[in-house]
């Protein structure tokens, strides 16, 4: 829109000046286009790390929660060792001082190291029933002592095997606590890389939405700057038309081509009657007045003078009710047209072939250019109309 607005200026400046202020118009407008799409995607990315990051913190909390029943288990299990150890050692004072014991009775029994020995033990007791019990205390002393020993030493070997299977419980809580823990420190590791990039999306934004706003002005200013050359050079042909002809009569008796009703009484009465300035099918891509900016971020706004009518390829620009033509402006690219309709003037902009020249009476419906083609391929024209210096919004005007 704004680029249209450029084209409908150019002719009021110097050609150099009006092609530098075409192109730098340019330049900003596709400056902004890329900065907003940056932007739309540079928040998509934000949005879509903010939930990773969620997925990621509740990961961390899970394994941290399995991390902590881990290691309650494994002080269980060391509990469990150290008990085992202990008792262990209990045991092993135990077989100890069996062994003692039995090593004196194996001294006792060698003072009587020989067969004689032992018999005479035995067979000078007084009666037999006392040499009996001394031949079964002999025996069972012995046997007893023995018994005892391979008894611990079997319940060491058992509490052994108990202690081999703690410490293979022990160690395998010992590799799934640092399995956890491993993937617990590659997430928190992801999630401050996550954080990190959330930071500098947010960063990025935040610089882009500044550039933003600050192109959005300068587009702005760039308009409003336009549109004060167009009301002093409108204003000069005001004056100069004034001057040339102080008072004249005019007929409001109005006729279009191609289907265009003639119409009759002033301009202003024609209000809602006038028709559509180009031939052809035809919709409005802009309408008049000011729009937010792009995302409605911002305090920026676009003023439009008028409105964009885009039509089929070939349409052609025609009068919408009787003037004389008061101005035509030319540049390397495009045209456009003034038309003064008493205190009314209609502005046909982004014009390619014209078929009329400044001096020109004209009637509503009469064929005025050929409405040229815009870098995207399509057939627009901005319209407006003022009243001197006054916009009007060309929709309340026209039989749309």
């Amino acid at each position: 829109m704004l680029l249209l607005a450029l084209y409908l200026c150019k002719p009021l400046y110097a050609q150099n000046s009006i092609n530098d202020m075409r192109k730098k118009a340019e330049n900003i407008q596709k400056q902004i286009a890329a900065k907003e799409k940056i932007l739309r995607s540079s928040q998509k990315d934000v949005q879509s790390k903010m939930q990773d990051i969620e997925l990621l913190t509740a990961q961390i909390k899970e394994r941290k929660a399995l991390i902590d029943v881990l290691n309650k288990e494994l002080r269980a299990i060391e509990d469990s060792i150290k008990s085992i150890d202990s008792e262990i050692e209990e045991r092993k004072k135990n077989i100890d001082k069996t062994k003692e014991e039995y090593s004196q009775s194996l001294r006792r029994a060698q003072r009587y190291g020989t067969l004689q020995n032992k018999l005479f033990f035995i067979v000078s007791a007084k009666d037999f029933n006392t040499m009996i019990r001394r031949y079964r205390y002999t025996q069972e002393y012995m046997n007893a002592h023995k018994e005892l020993g391979i008894k611990l030493k079997e319940q060491v070997q058992q509490l052994a095997v108990k202690r081999t299977y703690a410490d293979s419980i022990r160690a395998d809580k010992s590799r799934a606590i640092g399995l956890r823990q491993k993937e617990q420190n590659n997430l928190l590791s992801l999630e401050k890389e996550q954080r990190k990039l959330v930071a500098d999306l947010k960063r990025q934004s935040s610089k882009v939405q500044k550039e933003l706003n600050r192109q959005k002005k300068q587009l702005n200013n760039i308009n409003k700057e336009i549109d004060r050359i167009i009301e002093r050079e409108l204003e000069a042909q005001r004056k100069r038309e004034q001057q040339a002809k102080k008072s004249e009569e005019k007929e409001i008796i109005a006729r279009e081509n191609e289907g265009v009703k003639k119409m009759s009484g002033s301009f202003l009465q024609n209000k809602g009657k006038l028709p559509v300035p180009l031939t052809g099918p035809y919709h409005i891509v802009s309408g008049f007045g000011k729009h937010k900016g792009v995302m409605g971020k911002g305090n920026v706004q676009i003023d439009n003078g008028g409105i964009v009518l885009q039509g089929e390829n070939g349409a052609k620009a025609r009068c919408i009710f009787e003037g004389k033509v008061t101005a035509i402006f030319r540049n390397a690219d495009y045209a456009f047209i003034l038309i003064r309709h008493g205190d009314y003037i209609s502005v046909y902009s982004q014009l390619d072939k014209i078929y009329v020249k400044t001096g020109d009476k004209v009637k509503a419906g009469d064929i005025l250019a050929d409405i040229a083609q815009n870098v995207s391929g399509h057939t627009r024209m901005l319209f407006q109309l003022r009243k001197e210096k006054e916009k009007l919004n060309p929709t309340q005007w026209l039989k749309l």
